[in-house]
């Protein structure tokens, strides 16, 4: 059966037409009233942006969202969950400053932050979800608790899952450090052909993973936890993965994660997806690179599959940018995100959803 998905163009003539009405209007008609009651406790799950990045969802537009809920009696809060790799997110004192600088006080988002899984990453509820993969999952403790969950995310490339949208952010958003961990099954080596110990790999390394002898990187598989950040540090691109096995793994336990999330909030989640500066990478880097296709508009639906099913069709549906990380595919209706990284099948995270019964990977879009 198809979910349906509304949808609300960057285009605008007037201030009828502003993107901050349109997040209003997207709310009401994807019918997120009815997911909050009175006294609800509400989470309003977004990415704060690493520090040095600004490719984040606005503030200004979350307010929006935030005020919808009030009208409907809910208590928002905004809130993300520690990261597993060293920065600036990597704990909940220097997360809620990250989430401060790029504007997500009080006084310009009009809810309070709480990071979900504590201090120190370690407010945890389990939850049974019988999958393949996963018997069980690690959720964060305050996103389990609440009574209804409002999903942000900005829709954008990602170096391994191929783009990030509503299921990622289920999926490692509400997870702890031991959630994302688990997630991360696959284990990155160095290409010593490419190496030239420069040792950036081991300068980022969260773990202690990784030495450097005879001018080489050496990446213990006892120690490395699978964040990919030796990945993204590598300047000659001499760390890789087995992208045949375990990325296709990878992608089913990021899905059962979402699954997870969402136990016990049957009814009562809603997603928005921000087509706005989709950039090649994920927020989590310290920057944010040029987008690689226009600005498009807003997505709402109650269906997390669909929502990020209907996300990946209108992006490829864009002319790329050139003078973008863009190298392949640029035509409209080209998978843009292979065009990025080109061993990445994003779509996996669609499918593998509606398998595991998260939603519907057909949708019916409206525009409002």
């Amino acid at each position: 059966m198809k979910s349906p998905v509304y949808f609300a163009s960057i285009r605008a003539h007037s201030d009828h037409e502003s993107t901050t009405a349109k997040v209003q209007r997207l709310f009401d008609r994807a019918g997120f009233p009815e997911l909050i009651r009175p006294q609800d406790k509400t989470a309003i799950k977004l990415h704060f942006g690493e520090t040095g990045n600004d490719g984040f969802i606005s503030p200004v537009y979350v307010r929006q969202v935030v005020e919808k809920v009030k009208e409907c009696g809910g208590l928002p809060f905004l809130t993300d969950t520690n990261t597993l790799y060293l920065g600036s997110r990597s704990n909940a004192v220097e997360h809620i400053g990250t989430a401060v600088l790029h504007g997500f006080d009080y006084a310009v988002a009009g809810a309070p932050v709480i990071i979900a899984d504590g201090l120190n990453g370690k407010n945890i509820h389990k939850v049974t979800i019988r999958k393949k993969h996963f018997e069980e999952v690690s959720i964060a403790g305050d996103i389990a608790a609440a009574d209804s969950l409002i999903v942000l995310s900005h829709f954008k490339g990602h170096v391994v899952s191929g783009f990030g949208g509503a299921i990622k952010n289920l999926a490692m958003g509400c997870a702890p450090p031991e959630g994302k961990r688990a997630q991360h099954n696959a284990r990155p080596f160095t290409i010593p052909e490419k190496c030239t110990g420069c040792a950036s790999c081991m300068k980022v390394c969260p773990n202690g993973a990784i030495t450097v002898k005879k001018k080489k990187s050496v990446i213990s598989q006892d120690l490395c936890i699978g964040c990919f950040e030796c990945m993204h540090a590598c300047p000659e691109h001499a760390i890789d993965i087995d992208w045949e096995t375990e990325i296709p793994r990878f992608i089913e336990r990021m899905a059962e994660y979402a699954y997870g999330a969402l136990q016990g909030k049957e009814n009562k989640a809603g997603f928005m997806n921000f087509l706005i500066r989709i950039t090649p990478d994920c927020d989590c880097f310290p920057f944010s690179d040029a987008p690689i296709v226009p600005d498009i508009g807003i997505l709402a639906s109650r269906d997390p599959v669909a929502i990020d099913a209907a996300s990946f069709d209108l992006v490829n549906q864009q002319q790329g940018f050139v003078d973008s990380l863009l190298t392949a595919h640029h035509h409209k209706g080209g998978d843009k995100f292979k065009g990025v990284h080109a061993q990445t099948d994003g779509f996996r995270q669609v499918e593998y959803a509606e398998e595991i019964g998260m939603g519907s990977g057909t949708y019916d879009l409206i525009t409002i």
